[in-house]
């Protein structure tokens, strides 16, 4: 490999790499344009090819340089699946497998790229082992929240011999054995190669969160790691400057002729895929809501499916002029941001829940697996969201009640009223404090660098 020589002697390089999930690039990206803003950094940001094609080049600074991470290639796992974009469940821990035994190439790229500092993530154990080897630190970048991560590893760390001190986060029973299954199932995503990130970080570790949203779990996790867990976040994708397409136009000309806080925005975000039985229930609830609503809907890469017929019968007839489906993609912060949007109706993947945060959008919830059920209750704690209802022994959605979740949350009732007030209070704290936190995150990152590099050349 070609070896990239900073211009700039004076900066910090800094090696990034995220889990190959678009959950994960995205933070990953966004923290290493903050950092890259500063001109105190220069960034190499590495993943695979079929990744790093889904960039957009143009808008990234200067001192942020991508680094390819091919992994070996086969007939089960060829190139283009190098990601979790589209890929079958069947075929996750193959994938996970396939990175896990990538050290070999990524040692190749440290000894050819020599960074001051390694920032890593998840389904890696290679990656803060081979910086340790040479001297280089590794920081863990924790991508979802402090809630989840110090729920889900207090109870790996004791084995359920003590009780979560926070009794806003827990798991439904049908949701812990959910979990079980996915575990049994996929053995190599198993606790050990979770948290391997968390002991292994050097002295600190980095999240994606912020002390007013999450600073009690921040203060746990720290507590629970002997580290310092430091928040970096909440990191928003920049909108961009871009000239939008015609769809995402329609769109926006759609919402500017409703009434303020009037829509329901729904996603399921990226890698979530409804089933026919989960797009009807959610399809009938907003019909009962009578509210005004876009709904993204998404189905697996290579499956052929027609619109219409994976929704409601006449469905689409019947709320003409209320809703907007749209299929794959849709400019999510821009529809956040639009002052028609009244509540937000997500699976709670992380990146979701910080965007509704900063926008200021009232959260309706609707976890789906993984730790989306934590962050869920964190939402809920924090008074920011209501969850839907979901029948308690086998997680079953009910369209009228989620309807009238939906209902109390846009129109401001039953509760609604309060969850609205706390969300624009939060989204104000968030904007004024995020530039304060994150200069605590600069400080600390230079000040490991420096140290280290005095301890390597005594």
């Amino acid at each position: 490999m070609e070896k990239i020589q900073d211009t700039n002697p004076t900066t910090l390089k800094v090696l990034m790499v995220p889990w190959l999930a678009h959950g994960h690039v995205t933070p990953y990206l966004e923290l290493a344009k903050k950092l890259s803003k500063t001109n105190l950094f220069f960034i190499y940001f590495c993943s695979t090819p079929i990744i790093l094609n889904s960039i957009n080049q143009e808008n990234l600074p200067k001192n942020i340089q991508l680094i390819e991470f091919p992994l070996p290639s086969s007939p089960l796992l060829p190139s283009h699946q190098h990601t979790t974009n589209g890929l079958p469940k069947n075929l996750l821990s193959t994938l996970i497998q396939t990175f896990g035994e990538a050290g070999s190439t990524f040692a190749k790229i440290l000894d050819s790229l020599c960074p001051d500092l390694l920032i890593f993530d998840g389904y890696q154990p290679w990656a803060p082992e081979l910086a340790s080897s040479r001297k280089i630190p590794a920081i863990d970048f924790l991508i979802i929240g402090s809630a989840s991560v110090s729920f889900f590893y207090h109870h790996y760390l004791y084995a359920g011999k003590r009780d979560f001190p926070f009794s806003g986060i827990f798991l439904k029973d049908y949701e812990a054995k959910q979990l079980q299954l996915t575990a049994e199932m996929n053995i190599s995503i198993g606790p050990d190669v979770a948290f391997n990130g968390l002991e292994k970080s050097h002295d600190i570790i980095l999240i994606n969160t912020c002390n007013e949203i999450e600073g009690k779990y921040v203060d746990y996790l720290s507590t629970l790691s002997n580290k310092k867990v430091i928040p970096v976040g909440p990191l928003i994708r920049e909108m961009g400057t871009t000239t939008e397409n015609e769809e995402n136009s329609k769109i926006i000309q759609w919402l500017d002729k409703k009434d303020e806080s009037s829509c329901v925005y729904v996603s399921f975000g990226s890698e979530y895929f409804l089933s026919k039985e989960e797009i009807e229930e959610i399809g009938h609830s907003l019909e009962l809501s009578e509210l005004n609503f876009i709904w993204v809907v998404r189905f697996p890469l290579g499956e052929e499916t027609n619109i219409e017929n994976a929704l409601p019968k006449g469905f689409l007839d019947r709320v003409e002029g209320k809703g907007v489906i749209v299929e794959k993609w849709a400019p999510q912060a821009r529809i956040l941001e639009h002052p028609s949007v009244g509540g937000f109706l997500c699976h709670c993947g992380w990146n979701s829940i910080l965007e509704s945060l900063h926008f200021g959008v009232p959260l309706i919830t609707m976890p789906m697996h993984f730790d989306q059920h934590t962050h869920s209750r964190m939402a809920v704690e924090l008074g920011t969201a209501m969850e839907v209802v979901r029948d308690d022994k086998n997680g079953k959605l009910n369209k009228e009640k989620t309807a009238e979740v939906i209902r109390n949350v846009v129109t401001e009732k039953n509760g609604g009223e309060n969850v609205k007030a706390k969300v624009k209070e939060l989204s104000k704290k968030i904007r004024e404090k995020g530039e304060e936190e994150f200069d605590q995150v600069v400080n600390k990152l230079l000040d490991l660098s420096t140290k280290n590099k005095q301890t390597v050349n005594t």
